[in-house]
Parts: structure tokens; C-alpha cells; sequence
């Protein structure tokens, strides 16, 4: 039996959490904003930043899209990356990537904003995750995996869970979640031999496909009883979009009769939008406080004068 780990249920509690967040903060005459810059035309980025603005205007989040051509020079984008950081009406900023070739991405990487780091790719976000800082900006992509997860009831204690691909987005964050809820985690990679990728595969209990190499992994990478959790989106050759798995594939091969996965789409890209969201609200709390603190400072200043 193939059955599909269907995300509304999780979708809606985030989603929840996110509208009732907007409607206070526009009580205070706050409206959060998130800043999305984009280098080129990889549909998975365009899927993903038409999914961000569709659900922005959904719950009232304000959203600011700066998008470059392939052959966009570094120093501009570092002066749109500077223009955002520096705003005080952006709450959030999200670099999407990959980058065109011509582009240092680290160097953009690590002149982001910490305060607006919404996908935590900064080395303050990084260190945050890796010593389990309670209420430190979480990987979207890594964190809406766990949100299902956690959702469905899946135990990791004690479960084998192999990862493909090893982005600081995806990759590594999630490996890093899961071995904090003890599961034994294996890492696959762009260096890993092929034989050693299809034996940690068909060891683990659950499989995270992270790679973008859309329906790249069919039948002989899995057994029976499995859960997949596929992160890819990518276009297929039939124009349509697809995840890293090959379900159709594996499907028509009849080695395999039971397995359990996300969808592609329909899956965890809905439950990453809304915790970019939910991040995104975060982030503005946070804003807000440090203005309160600077008003408060500023009285104090005033009163002993």
C-alpha cells in the first residue's frame, strides 16, 4: 500500500498561530514584511517564491520581491542585500538560492542580517541550532520536515535515518534535528559512491531526499515500510513538478508494495511556506521589542535631563 503523509493538518495549526499573530500586530500598527531576493530563473525558486507571495497576502505579511537576471553583477546584489538589512520596516530576508556561478553566495550569506536570518543560514543560526538554543531562528525546509513528523506521530528514537544531500538549508539542519531526537543518522552526498547511497537507503527507516535532482531516486533505492520525506521540487519532463522520488517509477516496478511519503506537490513545501511565515512573525516580535526597549531607554535618557 502506498499512502501519502498528507500535510493540512499541520498546516493549518502553524497557519493558525500565524493569523491570529498578524491581528495583533495590527493593533499596534505593525505590519510584518519579508524581503525575498532571487538571482536567475530555477523553477524550484520560482515555485517556492510564488508560493511565499501568495501566502503573504493570504494573512496580511507584506512582502518585498527583488528579483535579478542570471548575469547580475555581485556588488549589485550586495547593495540589495545592504538596502534590505539596513530597513527597519523588513522584518525578514530570504536569499534563495542556488546562485548563478558568477555569484559568492557565502559573501552574501554572511552579510545577512542575523536579526532577519528567517531561513538561518547565518553562522549565529547555525551555532544556535547545533547547541539547541530554545527559540533561535530554524532551517524552514529542515523545520516543516520535524513539524510533520512531530504531526504524524513518527517515533526517531532509536530509527535509522539516512539524508540526501548536505545543504546548510536542508540537508545538515535536519540531520542535525533528528539526531537531537536520538535518531542514528546517516549523511549521503555528491561524494558519497552510488553502492554505498542505495545500501544507506534501503537500511534506514526514514529517508529525507534533499538533493534537486527531481525524480532521481526510484525502486531499487528502498524497501517495504519505509517513510520518505521528499524535499525537491523540480520540473519533470512532463512539465509538471516533481520531487526528488520517482513514484510513478517505483509504482509501475512492483518490487515495492508499501511505503509512506510526502507528496511533491502538495507536501512539505506548504508546511515550509508557513513556518517561513511563522518565522517571519518572529522576527517582527523581535523588532518590536528592541523599538519598545529604545523608546523606553529614550525617556529614561529624557527624564534625567
Amino acid at each position: 500500500m502506498f499512502r501519502e503523509l498528507h500535510v493540512d493538518g499541520v498546516k493549518k495549526e502553524i497557519d493558525k498561530y500565524i493569523r491570529e499573530s498578524v491581528r495583533t500586530f495590527a493593533e499596534q500598527d505593525i505590519v510584518p514584511k519579508l524581503a525575498v531576493i532571487r538571482a536567475g530563473n530555477d523553477d524550484g525558486q520560482r515555485y517556492y517564491e510564488n508560493a511565499i507571495i501568495r501566502q503573504s497576502r493570504v494573512y496580511g505579511i507584506e512582502t518585498q520581491s527583488i528579483s535579478f537576471s542570471e548575469d547580475v553583477s555581485q556588488a549589485l546584489m550586495e547593495v540589495a542585500l545592504r538596502a534590505v538589512n539596513e530597513d527597519e520596516g523588513v522584518h525578514g530576508v530570504i536569499l534563495l538560492r542556488p546562485f548563478p556561478e558568477n555569484i559568492d553566495g557565502e559573501r552574501l550569506r554572511t552579510m545577512l542580517n542575523p536579526a532577519k536570518d528567517v531561513d538561518a543560514i547565518t553562522d549565529i543560526s547555525i551555532a544556535e541550532l547545533f547547541v539547541g538554543k530554545e527559540d533561535a531562528f530554524l532551517a524552514c525546509t529542515a523545520e516543516a520536515c520535524m513539524e510533520i513528523v512531530r504531526y504524524h506521530g513518527i517515533q526517531l528514537a532509536g530509527r535509522r535515518v539516512t539524508v540526501l544531500g548536505r545543504s546548510i538549508t536542508v540537508g545538515k539542519p535536519i540531520a542535525m534535528m533528528m539526531l537531537g531526537e536520538n535518531a542514528t543518522v546517516t549523511i549521503c552526498h555528491s561524494g558519497t559512491l552510488e553502492e554505498d547511497t542505495i545500501k544507506a537507503c534501503r537500511d534506514a527507516d526514514i529517508v529525507v531526499l534533499a538533493t534537486g535532482l527531481t525524480q532521481r531516486f526510484g525502486s531499487r533505492y528502498f524497501r517495504d515500510g519505509q517513510i520518505i520525506l521528499d524535499v525537491g521540487t523540480g520540473m519533470g519532463d512532463d512539465g509538471k513538478m516533481h520531487g526528488d522520488l520517482d513514484i510513478d517509477e517505483i509504482k509501475e516496478s512492483g518490487v515495492i508494495s508499501e511505503l509512506t511519503y510526502t507528496p511533491v506537490p502538495g507536501g512539505i513545501g506548504r508546511v515550509t511556506t508557513s513556518v517561513l511565515l511563522r518565522n517571519i512573525i518572529k522576527a517582527a516580535g523581535r523588532a518590536a521589542e528592541v523599538q519598545r526597549a529604545k523608546r523606553a531607554g529614550l525617556m529614561s535618557l529624557m527624564e534625567m535631563m
